[in-house]
């Protein structure tokens, strides 16, 4: 039987990591109860899909773990709802996991899955039918496997560039990328990596979301309007590290960088936040 490890969401629930307010495994345990007690939304995701099309926060990672293991497209919240509505058909999704505030940018009739109470409840809505979904009490998971085994070649995430051409991920390679991050970065769990606007780019993600979490670390997501709202979080969240887009003097690079250097380089314009 293969290492239930393998998959990238029950890896980093293995973590024990926190994204925002919750512990990782919560959040995890949120995402896996849901498929479980709703038939219709297992109807929807037959031999299909899902989409992912959350704001940076603790819903991404429900969203990841309600897959159940099925690649997953990572929908930019800056898409126009033609290219939304595109992307849905040619990836072949069946249900998009979306808070109610953006669901009306999805195709009408479209299954969806409003993670707005998650980890207390989501809310299903297929054609003709609408029902919430209690996702349970939420003490996390009980889980045993190995912490180094190799990530299943089995599609992770999916992403489209500019170009319309899909990129995928597996959790082989997202595992294997997260855990090149913690080593690079030195990441341990006493880290807590405030991470700005990295959802829309999935090997982003890699270093800013899944690394610090499968360090035991704590995550805080941020979609800033100004680098005045980086450098207040940084300084009421206690943050050791700053994850986002650094123009660097190769390029632009998605890492991370320690608070106190990261607080100049914003200063100086090198965090890109569009």
């Amino acid at each position: 039987m293969s290492d239930p490890l393998a998959l990238l969401p029950l890896a980093i629930a293995a973590g024990g990591g926190r994204l925002g307010a919750f512990e990782a495994s919560q959040l995890v345990a949120a995402g896996l109860t849901l498929l479980p007690r709703s038939a219709a939304l297992v109807r929807a995701l037959t031999g299909k899909r899902s989409a992912i099309f959350v704001p940076d926060g603790p819903a991404l990672l429900v969203a990841l773990a309600a897959s159940d293991g099925r690649g997953a497209l990572l929908l930019n919240i800056g898409e126009s709802p033609d290219a939304i509505a595109w992307q849905l058909a040619d990836a072949n999704v069946g249900t998009v996991f979306t808070l109610e505030a953006l669901a009306a940018r999805l195709p009408e009739g479209m299954p969806v899955v409003l993670l707005d109470d998650a980890p207390r409840q989501a809310r299903v809505i297929v054609p003709g039918r609408t029902h919430d979904v209690d996702l349970g009490s939420h003490h996390g998971l009980s889980l045993e496997g190995d912490t180094a085994t190799e990530g299943r070649d089995e599609e992770c995430l999916v992403a489209y560039q500019p170009s319309r051409q899909r990129l995928n991920r597996s959790h082989r390679e997202l595992i294997a990328a997260a855990r090149t991050a913690v080593t690079d970065l030195l990441l341990t769990p006493v880290d807590h990596v405030l991470t700005v606007r990295l959802s829309e780019d999935i090997d982003a993600l890699a270093v800013g979301l899944f690394a610090p979490l499968l360090a035991g670390g704590r995550v805080t997501m941020l979609s800033p309007t100004s680098v005045d709202d980086v450098c207040r979080a940084i300084e009421r969240e206690g943050v050791s590290l700053v994850a986002g887009r650094w123009n660097t003097a190769t390029g632009m690079r998605s890492t991370a960088v320690h608070a106190e250097t990261a607080v100049q380089r914003l200063r100086d314009g090198h965090l890109v936040l569009a």
